[in-house]
């Protein structure tokens, strides 16, 4: 296909909105700075109490490619992202955070792999910054999945697990998926926000049959705020997720090995984030291994061994933490 004719075809970008009265018009203008500019920008406000559906009529009002869908209660981030989807009119439909940015050419060369290698979804990488520094992070990434189209077993393969280290990332604002497929979709009801965007994806994977990687950092994730806050509900909401990754027939070898490393993860969190005492951590993490999942995917250490080895691990990296909570 053609530059001209790529050129022409509609992408539709739905940028989700709570309370983003601070980074909204940041977003939407690193959209309206694409190479690519037939495109339909919907902004979908989830009943925001700050100015941002105020700041998202405004910028609707300067180009006639932007519309606002207004909700009268509130949703969530999931079913946010599905109403933008409904009202998508574009032949393809991307994802943006409204507190974070895409690179000038991530809707270019997205879409110019779908077409070029007729793929159901693609995939491009993406930065993490906070305060507006880059962070370091392990990037899960492989050259060799670049520029090509991935089918068959091969994209059964990679599609058999959504999460923790995955190929294909747990996040919807690094990909571009088939508009049409997405519509087609009987969602889920999922009312937690944490793991919103694995199962939104899994979904999409079980109505594909290929992808394709860019190996382009066009995503700008500004790391830090709500997305790294503890709630006390998020061990529940792993567990969630875990059940229903396992009824969508997931890999049982790794969402078990992820659920493991989660709860690895909220002991750390007990000690970083809520500053409690090894003894208080002890305490809880015994009462929890008494629920009979975590007899069932394998863990085999007692309370006390898991509490030591995480508190050995926090200690070693005191720097690491202590930056992560004085950078929120």
């Amino acid at each position: 296909m053609s530059e001209i004719i790529a050129s022409e075809i509609p992408v539709t970008v739905v940028i989700p909105v709570f309370n983003k009265h601070r980074t909204l018009r940041r977003a939407v203008d690193s959209v309206l700075a694409q190479t690519h500019q037939a495109l339909e920008i919907i902004i979908t406000d989830d009943l925001s109490t700050d100015d941002s559906l105020s700041i998202a009529n405004n910028c609707a009002l300067k180009d006639s490619r932007i519309r606002v869908i207004e909700s009268n209660s509130k949703s969530g981030l999931y079913n946010n992202r599905i109403k933008g989807i409904k009202a998508a009119t574009g032949a393809a439909t991307t994802f943006l955070d409204a507190d974070d940015t895409m690179e000038p050419r991530a809707i270019e060369l997205m879409l110019k792999s779908m077409l070029e290698y007729d793929t159901d979804i693609v995939q491009m990488r993406f930065r993490r910054r906070m305060k507006g520094l880059g962070i370091k992070y392990l990037e899960q990434w492989d050259p060799a999945l670049a520029d090509r189209r991935i089918d068959g077993i091969d994209f059964r393969s990679l599609a058999s697990y959504v999460g923790m280290d995955s190929y294909i990332l747990p996040s919807c604002w690094v990909k571009m998926y088939r508009t049409h497929l997405l519509q087609s979709i009987d969602w889920l009801d999922f009312p937690q926000f944490w793991g919103e965007d694995q199962i939104f994806n899994i979904q999409y994977l079980r109505n594909c049959r290929s992808i394709s990687f860019v190996d382009y950092v066009g995503y700008n994730y500004f790391w830090g705020g709500d997305t790294t806050t503890y709630k006390f509900s998020l061990l529940r909401e792993y567990k969630n997720v875990h059940a229903i990754k396992r009824v969508m027939g997931q890999s049982e070898e790794y969402i078990n090995a992820e659920i493991k490393q989660l709860l690895r993860y909220h002991v750390r969190q007990l000690f970083t984030e809520l500053s409690w005492t090894l003894p208080a951590v002890e305490k809880v993490i015994r009462d929890e291994l008494r629920d009979p999942l975590w007899k069932q995917v394998g863990l085999e250490v007692s309370a006390e061994q898991l509490v030591k080895e995480e508190w050995e691990a926090v200690q070693r990296s005191p720097l690491k933490y202590l930056i992560k909570k004085l950078l929120k």
